[in-house]
């Protein structure tokens, strides 16, 4: 399994409850639809939470770097990388492999 992580800085003027809003009912259902995507999350920082270099983190899973790159280049790939960058001043993408050490199963 690879995961995509991208950690994002709001862009100039946006504030935090603006930018949390647009990723989780205005980004989301743009990421939702890239071709190959196992699971998706989106992690955006509290209101208390000082300031910091970034406002949320992303994560994607997919199955292999192939279908990660398949769904980067498509066309939902590209609205949502256009998306991000109309609303984001800085945007890292991490391409990780993932490594369970407490699965969800077992916090149940």
């Amino acid at each position: 399994m690879i995961k995509l992580i991208s950690l994002m800085k709001r862009k100039e003027g946006m504030s935090r409850e603006e930018f949390a809003h647009w990723a989780v009912h205005d980004h989301a259902p743009i990421g939702k639809r890239m071709p190959g995507i196992r699971q998706y999350r989106i992690n955006v920082l509290r209101a208390d939470q000082p300031e910091t270099e970034y406002d949320g983190v992303f994560e994607l899973w997919f199955d292999n770097m192939e279908a990660l790159q398949a769904a980067l280049d498509s066309s939902v790939g590209t609205e949502a990388r256009e998306d991000a960058m109309a609303h984001a001043a800085k945007r890292i993408h991490l391409r990780c492999e993932e490594n369970i050490i407490i699965p969800v199963s077992e916090m149940m």
